[in-house]
């Protein structure tokens, strides 16, 4: 889900200030080295563009409500959230350029649908790393699959927040919107862990938040 065009004012300088202190964050903790490989920066800039195109493909019911997937736990799963956010941030701004949302409204889309998910799916990892056996089916269905839908859904949710507040919509408004988000999650999920699922089998020099000491051979001991 994403924010409408036309917000309050205040609410777009607020969101570019927190945008503008994330992004600060991000490019400080960000892993620029790893980048140095061709490989690794073409498999960035190319999931920028992906992610800018999943963007771009969106439905729309109403006025309001304009919908679309992230992305944004496969990004923070391949690249850590320093750069996924920092990723998801140019892929908001590139389908901004295609014609999907406008510039006012760019910091809120990319707090909202980017830096929050994002978020999630740290907090989704972390809990998984702390709480659960490390073998690979872990990874693939609670870090990817699980920590896809919670960062859909904790997303929509705000989002869904934010519009009724804006528009003065009522409860039965939000509980359509809560609704939707659910929908919307499971596509989230599934796109996220066969994707995730796919580079770690073929490509897991891609996945920079999977390690095989501690998935694999840790899990076969």
């Amino acid at each position: 889900m994403e924010l409408p065009q036309g917000l309050p004012v205040a609410w777009q300088l607020a969101a570019w200030a927190a945008t503008a202190v994330a992004l600060g964050w991000a490019v400080r903790r960000a892993p620029w080295a790893r980048l140095a490989a061709n490989e690794q920066s073409h498999v960035f800039l190319g999931a920028i563009v992906a992610t800018a195109l999943l963007w771009t493909i969106s439905g729309r019911v109403g006025p309001l409500l304009h919908f679309h997937l992230l992305g944004a736990t496969l990004l923070f799963l391949l690249f850590g959230a320093p750069l996924a956010l920092i990723g998801i941030t140019a892929a908001a701004a590139a389908a901004t350029v295609a014609g999907a949302g406008d510039w006012a409204s760019l910091g809120a889309r990319a707090l909202a649908a980017g830096a929050l998910p994002i978020a999630i799916s740290h907090l989704v990892l972390r809990v998984a790393e702390a709480r659960l056996p490390p073998n690979f089916f872990v990874y693939v269905f609670v870090d990817a699959f699980l920590g896809g839908a919670l960062a859909m859904i904790g997303a929509g949710i705000a989002t869904a927040a934010a519009i009724a507040v804006w528009s003065g919509a009522g409860a039965s408004a939000l509980d359509a919107l809560t609704a939707m988000v659910l929908m919307l999650a499971f596509g989230e999920a599934t796109l996220t862990g066969m994707l995730a699922t796919l580079f770690v089998v073929y490509k897991p020099a891609w996945v920079g938040t999977f390690s095989d000491e501690r998935y694999l051979k840790r899990g076969r001991a």
